[in-house]
């Protein structure tokens, strides 16, 4: 549920003010991704009456509480911050409206700023210029969604951890949105894809059936590390043990293992880094 009302703008004051834009980046989350209040509440452990007071500007939370409502969208208090202060921005932008014509009720003050209405002389009914505003809202929240997070393709492919997978499609079904921070704290995210793992041969590192963020930049074979490869027409994901002349796939589970011959089909496809945590 959205809370019922946009907190109050921020008062002067350092500590305080600070809070008030925590508040304002929280209102505008909850806004945008139509997070229930009891969600927040259930991942907070507060209740959701004091979920309601703070999106409403009745209550500042605590320093702790904060770290956790930033915690449910994956982001940093410092970056919750910076969303409040582009929503503060944005509110101070609004306030420069162009008026409404006098007497005029169909006019209120919530008329598009002129840089980005019609061309001058042309004016847009009040239902067009709602639809305009909305529209811009729906940019804002994309560009502070870009900014805070990047998205990785999830591949058609698929790999095994069991008897081989011969589906190795390249296309891409969707994206996943990872925080721009973490994901570039592994790596370079344009070189990264998502795959869908199956079987229980690398038990208990990968579980069957969840996805693993693939570095496709990182081929290099170094041992004891986990990989997305080819092997004789059929995709693995696998434990690469030995060195360079004396490849050998292993399985997590039994550690059962196949050395790599001279003669095979085989191509390290990139270095599977993560799966709800880091792989190991």
């Amino acid at each position: 549920m959205s809370p019922a009302r946009t907190p109050p703008a921020p008062p002067r004051d350092g500590a305080a003010r600070e809070g008030a834009l925590f508040v304002q980046a929280l209102h505008a989350l909850v806004e945008v991704n139509g997070v229930p209040q009891s969600a927040l509440a259930d991942h907070t452990g507060v209740s959701q009456g004091y979920v309601s007071k703070i999106l409403c500007g009745k209550q500042l939370p605590k320093g702790h509480l904060r770290e956790r409502l930033a915690d449910f969208f994956h982001l940093s208090y410092r970056e919750m911050l910076d969303i409040g202060r582009e929503r503060l921005a944005q509110r101070e932008d609004e306030e420069y409206s162009m008026p409404g014509q006098p007497g005029d009720p169909m006019f209120p003050r919530d008329a598009v700023r002129e840089d980005i209405s019609s061309p001058q002389g042309v004016t847009y009914p009040c239902g067009e210029r709602a639809l305009l505003k909305n529209l811009l809202r729906d940019i804002k929240a994309r560009e502070v969604h870009q900014r805070y997070y990047t998205e990785v393709p999830l591949r058609e492919a698929t790999g095994s951890m069991g008897g081989g997978s011969t589906e190795t499609g390249t296309r891409t079904i969707t994206y996943l949105s990872f925080r721009t921070e973490w994901i570039r704290s592994k790596g370079n995210p344009e070189f990264m894809s998502v795959i869908r793992a199956f079987g229980d041969s690398m038990a208990p590192t990968i579980a069957d059936g969840c996805v693993v963020l693939i570095d496709e930049s990182r081929r290099q074979f170094v041992t004891n590390k986990v990989y997305y490869i080819r092997h004789n027409g059929q995709m693995y994901i696998k434990r690469l043990i030995g060195n360079a002349r004396d490849i050998r796939i292993v399985s997590d589970q039994d550690q059962a293992c196949i050395p790599v011959c001279e003669a095979d089909d085989f191509e390290i496809i990139g270095r599977c880094i993560w799966m709800a945590r880091d792989i190991e």
